[in-house]
């Protein structure tokens, strides 16, 4: 009788535990979404019709339509995009975020419109990087108010909002996580956390390359610094983390291989490594949308450069010297201070030792970007910070309930924007007339769209032509993305003067079908004399006047 009584009691006392948890995690997402919706305001008002005015969430609605295109009709080819043509491996000139488009190829496929697949991913990556962060600093903190103040701060960080426009640089959730698992494996050496931690760089690497290669280098910062913490575990644990990063190698390298062999035709010049290579006064630039420290983006920051992570952070992570802890203040102290310094890039002390050691990193032209695990790190001090701030005021209860909320006002307050700048998602008014629907009919074969850009004034307007790609999946000489391949590049040379005799030849030795020329980028009187021009070579054939998102444009057939 007294063994049933307990097991009743025990299953309402778990009972009880999940409920509490339950609403916990309630209220931390809420909490998260909320912040979220706050600092990328008013970006909520219009999920579906309106995205980032910049051509990357164009490129980035691309990709993750190109990869749910491919997934269904040839995923042998999925890195075989079709911008650039006639080069190949195209999806890997810039990172082909494949988790995302893995997940958001089912809502493609259900007919879900693009723009609001991509804006759904977008608010999920700011509000689950907020949720990793929380798992890691409940766990290491033993509380939830310091771990939701830390969850608040990695949300609203203005190295986001600068990046408001990079979807796959919101998907830091990774990071934290892999943390996490790091610190399980040195408090319980087995199997389970140290693989578990693998999975979370690889899952990283298959979100962002570039927070998949920096994760790997923070995580030997953090498993190195944690061994002088727990040196009776240490062995153990070393172990079976190496056993994980064997793990997240072997998943990663069917994924890395497109980009190994583009990296063969490619490399970062250390001029684009010099510029994206940050400075200590960065650190005190916000985004240029911020409402209180927007003015120190033109004055210490730049393109890429804005890497303030946030008075309230910084005050609650100097507070965290004060934490009883001091040992893991100290392993997070010693993290932020080495992902700062690998931030300053060619400006720095290890950047260019590492990347002579690590080959991952040659492909990579900013730097600067370690900022995010430098946020992620002044995170989990800003969280032993408020633990001490709360540990400080546990002789009164009111005061005690009172820090965490306030702690989230002021956060809130600070990490608030004066708007993002948005721009409608693309769309022919008229499908019947659009030229994308004509091309379809008609049949396949490559298309050139005209403007093309100057090889000194790149992208010009691909980034919109590589979206409107969409409409039709031909491969389309015009491109947007991290490199420019050669065949591009001889291209936009060779019809610099189009349509002159060495523009024809160029567009028949390549294959191109299509033409079209859209009004909306050139002047009147320019227009009206190109198709002139047009008119009077007879290996062009006009096919008429169509409809593109913008009004109208002309198609031409090469050939007869």
């Amino acid at each position: 009788m007294i063994s049933w009584r307990s097991g009743e009691a025990a299953t309402r006392d778990g009972q009880t535990e999940l409920m509490r948890r339950s609403r916990t995690g309630l209220v931390v997402l809420m909490t998260l979404v909320a912040l979220t919706v706050l600092v990328t305001w008013p970006q909520a008002l219009h999920l579906a019709a309106r995205i980032g005015a910049h051509d990357d969430p164009q490129f980035s609605i691309w990709r993750l339509a190109w990869i749910a295109h491919a997934l269904r009709s040839d995923p042998r080819h999925l890195f075989d995009a079709n911008i650039f043509f006639p080069a190949k491996g195209t999806l890997a000139f810039s990172d082909a975020m494949l988790l995302e488009g893995v997940l958001a190829a089912p809502l493609i496929w259900a007919g879900v419109p693009t723009g609001l697949v991509y804006n759904v991913l977008l608010f999920a990556g700011f509000v689950l990087s907020g949720l990793g962060m929380f798992v890691l600093a409940r766990h290491v903190t033993g509380q939830s108010g310091p771990a939701i103040v830390a969850a608040a701060i990695f949300t609203v960080a203005p190295y986001r909002i600068d990046h408001f426009m990079h979807l796959e640089l919101q998907w830091a959730m990774w990071m934290p996580l892999a943390f996490w698992a790091i610190h399980r494996t040195f408090e319980q050496p087995s199997w389970q956390p140290g693989l578990l931690a693998g999975v979370f760089v690889w899952l990283q690497i298959v979100s962002s390359v570039y927070y998949g290669v920096f994760l790997a280098i923070a995580c030997l910062v953090l498993a190195l610094s944690l061994s002088i913490v727990h040196r009776d575990t240490a062995p153990r644990a070393i172990a079976w983390l190496t056993a994980g990063a064997a793990l997240a190698a072997l998943l990663a390298l069917p994924y890395a291989w497109p980009y190994i062999q583009a990296s063969r035709t490619m490399a970062r010049r250390l001029s684009e490594v010099s510029t994206y290579s940050a400075h200590l006064w960065n650190y005190l630039a916000s985004a240029g949308p911020s409402r209180f420290w927007g003015w120190t983006s033109d004055r210490l920051g730049g393109v890429e450069l804005n890497l303030f992570p946030g008075l309230i952070a910084i005050v609650l992570a100097f507070a965290s010297i004060l934490n009883h802890r001091r040992r893991l203040v100290l392993v997070y102290a010693v993290l932020a201070l080495v992902m700062i310094d690998l931030s300053l890039g060619l400006n720095g002390f290890l950047y260019q030792w590492l990347s002579e050691r690590v080959p991952a990193l040659h492909g990579l032209r900013s730097p600067a970007r370690f900022g995010i695990l430098a946020s992620c790190a002044i995170a989990m001090l800003a969280a032993f910070g408020a633990q001490m701030l709360s540990e400080l005021a546990v002789k009164s209860a009111r005061v005690v309930s009172f820090i965490v909320p306030a702690l989230l006002l002021l956060i809130a307050v600070e990490g608030s924007t004066t708007g993002m700048q948005l721009m409608d998602v693309p769309k022919v008014a008229n499908e019947d007339l659009s030229v994308y629907t004509t091309i379809r009919r008609i049949g396949p074969g490559p298309i050139l769209e005209l403007p093309l850009p100057r090889l000194d004034a790149l992208p010009g307007h691909d980034a919109r032509f590589t979206l409107w790609s969409i409409e039709h999946w031909h491969p389309i000489v015009n491109g947007y993305s991290g490199y420019y391949p050669l065949e591009f590049a001889q291209t936009v040379v060779r019809t610099e003067h189009f349509p002159d005799d060495q523009s024809i030849a160029q567009l028949t030795n390549i294959g191109v079908r299509f033409i079209v020329v859209h009004r909306a980028f050139y002047d009147e009187g320019v227009y009206r004399a190109l198709l002139q021009q047009i008119s009077a070579r007879q290996e062009l054939t006009a096919l008429g006047t169509y409809l593109d998102p913008l009004g109208e444009c002309r198609l031409f057939l090469v050939g007869r």
